[in-house]
């Protein structure tokens, strides 16, 4: 049976995602017959059941307009219903979805490998401050040449050297950290997790131990912040906690940098008491006096761990390949649940 499917796509979207629609359209073509719906900036917050007939769909990849429960009521066919609502959901009408068994596969899982891959990166740059010896390279400083040692470059003052002799602690272990916590036990490291979400016994079959968030502070050389914006997250690495890791740790942040006192740990940065590691902040931009900027026990990049072309065709696969499940009587991989969406949205 060929199957109807409509992608629908907000004014914006192509500069936001300029390789998903072409990958979107792609892919779902494989599973049937495709139509596009153009939401205009005027008709964002119209629901998509006011513009066009969604009768016919058997799965809807909806990127423009509102979706309501008037669309669920008109979408009679409907199977499932691809979005990306960054993990939360809010705007949707989850509980009529689930009670028509209607899976919401949820794409922002699209961007973990790319996260994770530039957040590992800033680490293990920050452990040896590679960005700082390439920048005085770049400047053609011809006093790098004249070291003080012959057989040590690294700054002392800091965790350095291989992550795989240190202690590492992630926080958050969904599909960025658990990443992260896998890569650093394949190198060595001895990995702790927190993530109240996973089960202890999954995190155990990774060869990270998990514990307490306060063990991990007091535990870990090196901390990874992968922890999604959640409102029970807010300031979790607080100022009392930061004030507690030891001197000359590096503290990565790769997801959202609410999770953090950054004011705490600005302080101890700027004392040269801790190295960090960002790809995201508390204030983005970053203003240009930011004390964090051009010290050498920070590396940093602005904002971009996601923002990859594997990421924009990652969105449509993720979409299409639940889809292609959903079709064959298969469960999807990426469905979002009631209970996951009511934690991001801060609801339970």
């Amino acid at each position: 049976m060929a199957h109807r499917l409509l992608f629908t796509a907000g004014e914006g979207f192509d500069k936001s995602w300029p390789f998903t629609r072409a990958r979107m359209v792609e892919r779902l073509k494989e599973l049937g017959e495709v139509d596009v719906l153009d939401v205009s900036k005027d008709n964002r917050e119209v629901p998509v059941s006011a513009l066009a007939d969604l009768a016919p769909y058997a799965a809807i990849s909806h990127f423009g307009g509102a979706f309501t429960a008037d669309c669920m009521a008109k979408a009679r066919n409907l199977k499932a219903l691809g979005v990306l609502t960054d993990n939360s959901g809010g705007s949707l009408p989850m509980e009529e979805l689930a009670a028509r068994g209607i899976p919401v596969i949820d794409s922002t899982r699209a961007w973990a490998q790319s996260v994770a891959e530039c957040g590992f990166t800033l680490t293990l740059c920050a452990m040896r401050q590679l960005t700082h010896w390439h920048h005085r390279m770049a400047n053609k400083d011809l006093a790098i040449w004249e070291r003080t040692y012959g057989q040590f470059d690294d700054d002392p003052r800091f965790v350095n050297g291989d992550l795989g002799t240190k202690t590492v602690g992630v926080m958050g272990l969904g599909q960025i950290g658990s990443r992260l916590a896998k890569w650093s036990v394949a190198l060595g490291a001895n990995v702790l997790g927190y993530d109240p979400y996973v089960p202890a016994e999954a995190v155990k079959g990774w060869g990270v131990e998990p514990v307490a968030i306060d063990a991990l502070v007091d535990r870990s050389e090196v901390v990874m912040v992968a922890i999604p914006g959640i409102p029970a997250a807010k300031n979790l690495l607080s100022a009392e906690r930061i004030a507690r890791l030891r001197k000359g740790a590096i503290v990565m942040i790769v997801t959202r940098a609410m999770c953090v006192d950054m004011e705490a740990l600005r302080r101890r940065i700027l004392a040269d008491e801790l190295a960090g590691a960002f790809d995201v902040y508390d204030r983005e931009p970053v203003p240009a006096g930011d004390p964090l900027l051009g010290r050498r026990n920070v590396v940093h990049t602005p904002h971009i761990a996601g923002r990859t072309r594997d990421s924009n065709w990652r969105v449509a696969d993720v979409i299409a390949d639940d889809f292609a499940r959903i079709f064959k009587g298969e469960a999807p991989q990426a469905a979002l649940t009631l209970r996951a969406a009511a934690v991001r949205q801060g609801k339970a």
